[in-house]
């Protein structure tokens, strides 16, 4: 017993299914756009907790290196590093000394330039 429909009807429901597949279009596409976020926010937190478990490693390794006296380098990631105060005062007073080596041998060398440029005009 098929029960005709009305020509309003037809249409009313035509519309009403032309409304609900273009409501699950843009809800799939929704859908869709949210997981790619969603993926994005998780590698985005993934690394934002090794960056935090390499710095809470690298507090850890200098808080040991204090207590023992060592100095420390300890890497932070991506090409940071944390130096030890004394390590720092060490390189800073070696560098010096290197300079003062340097500008010594520079001297010499002016020295014996001159001795020899002399000799060469005699």
């Amino acid at each position: 017993m098929a029960q005709a429909l009305s020509e309003d009807e037809f249409q009313r429901m035509q519309a009403q299914l032309l409304e609900l597949r273009t409501q699950n279009y843009q809800l799939s596409d929704q859908v869709r756009k949210q997981n790619a976020e969603l993926s994005s926010l998780r590698q985005k937190s993934s690394n934002v907790e090794r960056d935090l478990a390499r710095a809470q490693k690298a507090v850890t390794k200098s808080k040991k290196a204090q207590a023992s006296g060592l100095t420390a380098i300890v890497p932070l990631g991506r090409g940071l590093c944390f130096w030890a105060d004394r390590e720092v005062d060490a390189l800073l007073s070696e560098n010096e000394m290197l300079q003062g080596k340097l500008h010594s041998q520079e001297d010499d060398f002016r020295l014996q330039n001159t001795t020899l440029m002399q000799e060469l005009s005699k």
